[in-house]
């Protein structure tokens, strides 16, 4: 008899999901510091041509792709295993309870 390869990503597709959304979240956070620093360090001509303006304005960039890059594997994710539409499973709460923004974002790009 052949055996089935078990299907790790559906199984733990909650767990997967959890990181991702873990990371798409830091990073906003950390987007959000770097474009409060460099909003601020935005204010005098003198501190615009600081490293730590332009650190900060590389850093809101760098944060944008890596959102970016989290949601297009939300969406890969969900090609592979349809969580999306098991959301209403326990396993999928912390979605909802947690992460309800991320969702909300994720949920619009998906249905444009």
């Amino acid at each position: 008899m052949v055996r089935q390869p078990t299907n790790f990503v559906k199984i733990y597709c909650d767990l997967i999901l959890k990181k991702i959304v873990s990371n798409i979240l830091s990073n906003q956070n950390k987007k959000t510091k770097a474009l409060n620093t460099s909003m601020k360090t935005a204010e005098t001509g003198q501190q615009v041509r600081t490293t730590r303006h332009w650190r900060a304005v590389g850093d809101v960039e760098f944060y944008y792709e890596e959102i970016q890059k989290g949601f297009q594997q939300m969406k890969e994710l969900d090609e592979l295993t349809g969580w999306s539409e098991k959301l209403h499973q326990d396993r999928f709460k912390f979605m909802r309870d947690k992460y309800e923004g991320i969702l909300n974002e994720y949920l619009r790009g998906r249905s444009q």
